[in-house]
């Protein structure tokens, strides 16, 4: 298969997203509308590079990623001749999706180009096993928000849904690194079972509330017992984040495994984002806020014109 011989160029964009949304542990999650893009060229030799930003790697991570979605469709080691230019926007390492951005972004390229195009549930599955968590992978690939389940290698199962009218996100990125790795070593082996029973109330109900646009039980929905009692000493901010009480404030949580925090919020949201940046600051912290909607859409492809 020589694909780049017969490559159109095109572009892709793929959305952040952030999962666990408090209780939701590896199993909810939602785009924001934040993203990753890249332009696909004809080339001589295959290449990926980076357009200078604020959210440029400083290692080949990202870039392995990308790789990693494309051979999953096309096959280890192919290497089509094209030129891929990436602009990149999603802070990396700070629990906004970033590496499922980066694998969905590959695994769209890699569609683009096969010479059979994966089916929709092919795909779904690619960028759940590369990334391993679907909570992040199917949002990046399908947008809005996602509830899903997941065994090993199997097939994903998941429901996407339109996000509530209204509802909006704040994202306060503190200057600190949380690998995800380290997040989950710091998580225990077992739960009492009145933590489980908390956690599986209010996902259930979390669900139940994004789904349904009903957002009057949200920031009951939003509390979790699982993941963030035991990552919020490396989040210094956050537990005073989780006691604001502001006009439309709706939730807060970390997102994914941090250090990112995300409010969702109905109204209000300069003054929330202004407060999430105080709440970092009066811990020595810098930080940057981002006022976001809920993408509803997810990777997208664009042909371009020669």
């Amino acid at each position: 298969m020589d694909e780049g011989s017969r490559a159109q160029a095109f572009a892709v964009r793929v959305p952040a997203s952030s999962a666990n949304l408090g209780p939701g542990f590896d199993a909810i999650g939602l785009a924001l509308d934040l993203y990753v893009r890249a332009t696909v060229q004809p080339a001589l030799d295959f290449s990926v590079s980076f357009k200078a930003g604020r959210s440029v790697p400083t290692n080949a991570g990202f870039e392995n990623e990308i790789v990693r979605g494309m051979e999953r469709v096309l096959g280890a080691g192919v290497r089509p001749r094209i030129a891929i230019l990436v602009d990149n926007a999603i802070p990396l390492g700070k629990g906004l999706g970033a590496s499922a951005a980066g694998a969905a972004l590959g695994i769209s390229i890699g569609a683009e180009l096969a010479a059979q195009r994966p089916s929709f549930d092919d795909l779904a599955l690619y960028v759940c096993a590369i990334e391993g968590h679907p909570d992040n992978a199917l949002p990046a690939l399908v947008g809005g928000v996602v509830v899903a389940a997941m065994r090993a290698d199997d097939r994903p199962a998941f429901l996407r849904f339109d996000p509530p009218p209204g509802l909006r996100a704040v994202v306060a990125v503190p200057h600190l690194v949380l690998p995800t790795a380290a997040a989950r070593a710091l998580l225990p082996h077992a739960y009492d079972r009145a933590d489980v029973v908390f956690n599986l109330q209010r996902a259930a109900l979390l669900a139940a509330s994004l789904a349904s646009g009903d957002l009057r039980a949200l920031r009951e929905a939003s509390a979790d017992r699982v993941h963030q009692p035991y990552r919020a000493p490396l989040v210094p901010g956050f537990d005073e984040m989780l006691r604001f009480e502001m006009p439309g404030l709706e939730a807060v949580a970390l997102s994914g495994a941090g250090p990112s925090v995300i409010a969702l919020v109905s109204g209000n949201a300069a003054a929330i984002g202004e407060a999430m940046r105080g709440a970092f600051a009066r811990e020595g912290i810098e930080s940057d806020v981002y006022p976001l909607a809920i993408a509803r859409g997810g990777a997208e492809v664009e042909r371009l014109s020669a």
